[in-house]
Parts: structure tokens; C-alpha cells; sequence
């Protein structure tokens, strides 16, 4: 069995990264333009070689830097201010809008999976062409809108995760027959010609809430779920904003003029993705790669399950 490697991109202050390396994933290249946030990647990471700019990772600079061709998995929390609420949105003619350069990454790098990462708003403004272009690249996509508060955290910070597995490469795809025996690469009923048709649209059950119902194409995506009026199927009393009277008494405070670089941290730690909150996607990955899926179906074991 190969490790798990993970290609981080955008990486900020590494928040997907510690869940990939708490999943039994090794970190062996980052990639990140602030100034702030690679010094804290260069602090906690400091073996791990690194890219300033996306525009310069191509597969030999890759190489270069790590001695491997591809990796398992490439993740990115691209820009999210051309999709954020908090923003302009303007979407794709937003000069941060670097998708495409992500997209450019996997297609030469071809891992055998992804993980993107943005803002809950971008269901609404970018992810039916995020979902297309993966699938164009030879992806199998899901994609999750999850809040924090889903894994306990004091805040609701709801997050959209697209997942794309690449159809070239089935350890495991229906998690029936992992490791070794697993037959699923030579079933010719899983030729990718014959599950196109299924791969136009996204399966309504991927999506938290029913955010597409099942066949209904990729353009034509529900903008309310079934379930609270959310588009995270989560009803309002358990959303967040009523579920607390008030902030815990335990919270501290900050003063109303911080210090630069107590301000530098606040607005990292707002950019940052929970690692909580992606843990549970990147360890299903990793169930998946090494076979543990099958191991856990045999005894009976219980894991999460998207």
C-alpha cells in the first residue's frame, strides 16, 4: 500500500492541512502568496517544500520540489472573496478568481483525489462550473455544505467542500471490496462511458439538505432545502443564530484596536478552514484508499458516511 500524500494549495495557515495529517495523510508541498500565513506554514512545517505563487506549480516544478510525479490528494481553499457574502461578489471576473489555476494544477498532476474548499455562498455563484470542469477532468464529484457548529464548534462558519475522485482510480468506490481483491477497477460495468449519464449531475443526497433533488441537471440546483428553509439542511434553531442566548461566558474578548499582528491572526484564523469541520471528509478518504472501509464493514464497525 502507497502512503497518502497530500498537495496542499492555498494553503493559509495550514487548517486542512493538520486534518490530512490527522487523517494519515503527509503534507510534501504547500503552496501559499500571503506573507503571514507562509510564515506560520514555514513554523509548522518546516521540511515541507513550498510555492509562493500558483501560476509557477507545474508537474516538473512539482517534481523538482518533491521527487514525485502526482500525489493522492490536492486540496484548496481557493480565494473565496469573489463568492463571499462579505464581498462584492463578483464572481468570475474577479481578479482573485483562481480556480482556474487549481483546476490547471490537477489536470497536470492528476491526483486521485481532490478536495476544494469555499465559502457557503459559492454554491450560489461558482460551483455549478467548479463541479463541470472536475468532471471534465475525469472526476466523479459531491459536494457538502457543512457548518462548524456541526462538529462542535461555537460558531456557525458553514463551508461548501467539493469532493472529486478521480474515475481512472477505484481502490474502493462502493467501499464493498477494498484493498487487494477489490474488483472494482476491472468490473466492466464501471467503464466511465457507462456512468457518464450518472456523472452529469450531482446526487441530490451528496448535497446536505437536498440542495438537488435526484435528476434534476447540474444547472438547475435548488437554492432551499427541504428541511429549515437552510441551505445546509440545518433549521434555524440548531443553525447557530438562536441556539445560543448568548456568547458563553468563558469568551474572551479582544480589544477594539488590536496589534497588527494580533490583527494579522484574527483575520488568518477568519480565513482559515476548522480542521474539525473537514476531518471527518479526509479521513473517509483515507478509509477508502487503504482498505480500512472494507475492514470496518466486516466487523460491523460504524463509520461516518456521506
Amino acid at each position: 500500500m502507497s502512503a497518502l500524500t497530500h498537495f496542499s494549495l492555498f494553503s493559509g495557515i495550514g487548517g486542512i492541512d493538520l486534518a490530512a495529517e490527522a487523517a494519515g495523510f503527509t503534507t510534501v508541498c504547500q503552496c501559499e502568496w500571503a506573507d503571514f500565513p507562509m510564515e506560520v506554514l514555514k513554523k509548522h512545517w518546516p521540511q515541507v517544500p513550498k510555492f509562493r505563487d500558483i501560476t509557477t506549480v507545474t508537474k516538473e516544478a512539482f517534481f523538482e520540489k518533491t521527487g514525485q510525479e502526482t500525489t493522492t490528494l490536492i486540496s484548496g481553499g481557493f480565494p473565496c472573496q469573489p463568492f463571499s457574502s462579505a464581498g462584492k461578489q463578483r464572481g468570475f471576473e474577479d481578479e482573485r478568481y483562481l480556480w482556474p489555476e487549481m483546476l490547471r494544477v490537477i489536470r497536470e498532476l492528476h491526483p486521485s483525489w481532490v478536495l476544494g474548499e469555499n465559502v457557503a455562498g459559492f454554491i450560489h455563484l461558482g460551483l455549478d462550473k467548479t463541479v463541470f470542469d472536475l468532471e471534465q477532468a475525469g472526476y466523479a464529484v459531491r459536494v457538502f455544505v457543512l457548518p462548524a457548529v456541526a462538529v462542535g464548534a461555537w460558531h456557525e462558519r458553514k463551508r461548501t467542500f467539493i469532493i472529486g475522485h478521480a474515475a481512472s482510480h477505484a481502490p474502493c468506490q462502493r467501499h464493498g471490496g477494498c484493498g487487494e481483491n477489490c474488483r472494482c477497477a476491472d468490473d466492466p460495468d464501471r467503464e466511465l462511458p457507462k456512468i457518464q449519464p450518472k456523472r452529469n449531475r450531482m446526487d441530490g443526497a451528496a448535497v446536505m439538505g437536498g440542495l438537488q433533488t435526484a435528476g434534476q441537471p447540474a444547472g438547475g440546483c435548488e437554492t432551499e432545502s427541504r428541511l429549515g428553509g437552510m441551505a445546509d439542511g440545518i433549521p434555524p434553531e440548531m443553525d447557530g443564530h438562536s441556539m445560543w442566548a448568548k456568547e458563553p461566558a468563558q469568551i474572551p474578548y479582544l480589544i477594539s484596536d488590536p496589534p497588527a499582528n494580533v490583527a494579522k491572526r484574527l483575520k488568518t484564523l477568519g480565513n482559515a478552514v476548522v480542521p474539525p469541520q473537514v476531518y471527518p471528509i479526509l479521513r473517509y478518504i483515507a478509509e477508502i484508499e487503504t482498505g480500512r472501509c472494507r475492514n470496518r464493514q466486516q466487523g460491523g464497525d460504524r463509520i461516518w458516511n456521506p
